[in-house]
């Protein structure tokens, strides 16, 4: 899509060099997901390259249809966030995309919930995104409220990292759909330079600590 193919944060130590080759996989470096990862995908075995190439497609076609919805309609359920991970990873692998994750995982220096606890988490997470909506005015919205909710959906939702992987991508997902449904225009969602991604990645440290 004209940019960077890495995830924001990922989490470490998963995935290596496919079997045959040499070498480790190279260090992150600014939140950047090295390109010598490798996924076993329904189609054999591909390079983080070429699968984010295949993702970019779908997320942009998710994200085009989330804006052309009935915002009336739209709701961000743990079923509608599982729905749009399944588009987006589902065609490489059926095995575990649109489901939530079944093992626990390690984020840098953040443990997220053990995964038996992330059905729960995600129906809480979504039960209090649809409270604080009702609260939001969008006939004179109030920018801090806005912000803070936005905050809160993206902090939280990577913070408890519903999804065995790819959980950056539908976390962007999500704050285009609330946008949508406050009614507002969109707005740029990924950090451009290593400045502010750093911030970001500073803010997502402090989310964890629930704050």
């Amino acid at each position: 899509m004209g940019r960077g193919i890495d995830e924001i944060r990922e989490r470490t130590g998963d995935y290596g060099p496919p079997s045959g080759t040499s070498g480790q996989p190279e260090e992150h470096q600014a939140g950047r997901v090295s390109s010598t990862r490798y996924f076993d995908t329904a189609e054999g075995l591909k390079s983080y390259t070429h699968v984010a190439e295949r993702l970019a497609v779908s997320l942009a076609n998710i994200l085009q249809d989330t804006i052309a919805s009935d915002p009336a309609t739209l709701s961000v359920t743990p079923e509608w966030l599982c729905l749009r991970h399944r588009e987006l990873a589902g065609a490489l692998f059926p095995d575990w995309a649109g489901r939530f994750r079944d093992r626990n995982v390690q984020i840098g220096r953040h443990q997220p919930p053990p995964f038996y606890e992330v059905p729960v988490q995600m129906r809480l997470f979504c039960d209090d995104l649809t409270a604080r909506l009702k609260h939001i005015r969008t006939e004179e919205p109030d920018v801090r409220a806005i912000a803070e909710l936005l905050a809160m959906a993206d902090g939280r939702f990577q913070s408890i990292h519903p999804f065995r992987d790819f959980n950056g991508r539908i976390g962007r997902v999500l704050l285009v759909a609330l946008l949508h449904v406050m009614g507002l225009p969109g707005v740029p969602i990924v950090p451009e330079g290593p400045e502010f991604r750093q911030a970001y990645l500073d803010a997502l440290d402090v989310a964890d600590r629930e704050d």
